[in-house]
């Protein structure tokens, strides 16, 4: 695990930006055959390292299970590669633009070319899948890249750092291990793009340190996801789904996870019931047993999540469970939530959702969502698809899935966002490829 000692020094650190920088400059990273090459090199790093990178994360995050780890991180991180690769030659490409009867004798082209020198700090949830994800489109726009894992997975973070360097070219691609000492050194510089994941709070500090540059930001900041259970769903069917959103992956601690439930006030029991139904079948009687439920992140995190409870207390319909010892806090259920309730205040981001019971779902889901903040991503649960399609339409959110969730991210082809104080940011499949190449006129 990274320790202060292997963090980057200070003063090494405009050496790295200044390296990465005059490699752009030279141009470097601007022909076909060294985007690719280093993209295959990337792929080979995945490929030849998967035990590696199960190992550092599972001792980062205790509970960890390997088959999730081979889902969100290993085999999403490859997807995204080999489709950068694949795909390439066609990003590549000059577009040619109709003309008009102005300009017949001329031709127009959209040319892209590379923003330039990269900053990319990541987070420590999805430590390779949102590190690599986004290098993968970097590497194919042609810019350079500072890397800047986060620090709460410093065993991934350190993987990193080794890895980096024997695979791709250090002269265009570097690690910053560190904190926020680093992290404010590195804001200190001008880059051409800053691409971050993580927490609001960080976030504003991220943005405000950009603004003094002018640096444009991509922003991939989480939110509060609603749920809205219409009375006529499959309530057995969205309880498994619901539980696996929130509590099989991560344990909750993911950017995506439905975070309330918006249900009729008469149902509520019904779907804690199923609820805890689904707990059960996925983790049996005692979840801490369980070896497929990961534990809270680090003890400055699991006080956070227990506080959560302890404001919340009268409200546990389920769970609650806590052992400091193995930052395990247990499947937990909240009834009763309302916009007064202390839970709706921020993102829970851990394994605790909540249940906002009201009098008609039909009327009342729509005003509950539009006076919160736009959430990165919203789940529906209905037999009616004008109802659903009416919710879509009278709100907002980065992403929906009706009767099921999280699985949009997944879904070939779609850009993964958010809206409002989120700036839209895509990940996947190579679409944020376009938020790393300027457009020119020809």
């Amino acid at each position: 695990m990274a320790s202060n000692e292997d963090f980057t020094s200070l003063s090494e650190i405009d050496k790295v930006i200044s390296t990465t920088r005059t490699s752009f400059l030279k141009g470097t990273t601007l022909k076909e055959s060294f985007r690719r090459q280093q993209l295959e090199q990337l792929y080979k790093l995945m490929d030849e390292n998967e035990d590696e990178i199960t190992k550092a994360i599972q001792s980062d995050m205790k509970g960890r299970p390997s088959n999730e780890i081979a889902l969100t991180e290993i085999s999403s991180t490859k997807s995204e590669i080999a489709h950068q690769i694949n795909h390439l030659t066609q990003y590549m490409t000059p577009k040619k633009i109709p003309s008009s009867a102005a300009f017949l004798t001329d031709s127009g082209y959209i040319h892209y070319t590379p923003l330039g020198n990269i900053l990319l700090i990541s987070p420590w949830n999805f430590p390779i899948q949102l590190t690599l994800c986004p290098l993968a489109g970097a590497i194919a726009a042609g810019c350079t890249v500072i890397i800047k894992p986060s620090e709460v997975s410093g065993n991934v973070a350190s993987l990193i750092s080794r890895l980096i360097p024997r695979y791709l070219d250090s002269s265009c691609y570097s690690v910053i291990l560190g904190g926020p000492k680093e992290t404010t050194a590195l804001l200190a510089n001008k880059f051409d793009l800053i691409f971050f994941t993580g927490g609001c709070n960080i976030g504003k500090i991220v943005a405000k340190a950009a603004a003094e540059h002018l640096t444009p930001c991509v922003l991939e900041l989480g939110g509060k996801n609603p749920v809205v259970l219409d009375d006529d769903c499959d309530f057995e069917m969205a309880a498994k789904r619901i539980a696996w959103g929130r509590w099989c992956l991560n344990a909750g601690q993911v950017c995506l996870a439905p975070e309330y439930i918006i249900v009729g006030e008469k149902y509520q029991n019904k779907i804690i019931n199923e609820l805890k139904k689904a707990i059960e079948s996925f983790f049996g009687d005692n979840p801490q047993m369980s070896e497929s439920y990961a534990r809270v992140i680090n003890n400055r995190h699991f006080n956070r999540l227990n506080k959560v409870l302890t404001d919340n207390n009268r409200n546990i319909a389920i769970g609650g469970k806590t052992d400091e010892s193995e930052n395990y806090i247990s499947p937990t259920i909240l009834k009763n939530i309302n916009f007064k309730s202390p839970v709706m205040k921020d993102e829970v981001f851990g394994p605790i959702i909540s249940i906002f019971p009201v009098d008609n779902v039909r009327a009342d889901a729509i005003p509950i969502i539009q006076s919160s903040p736009k959430p990165l991503a919203m789940y529906i649960f209905t037999n009616d698809k004008s109802f659903a399609d009416t919710i879509v339409d009278n709100t907002d959110a980065g992403g929906v899935t009706i009767n099921d969730t999280i699985s949009h991210f997944m879904f070939p082809g779609f850009p993964f966002g958010g809206m409002d104080i989120q700036e839209e940011v895509n990940i996947m499949v190579g679409i944020h490829l376009q938020h790393l190449v300027m457009r020119n006129l020809y």
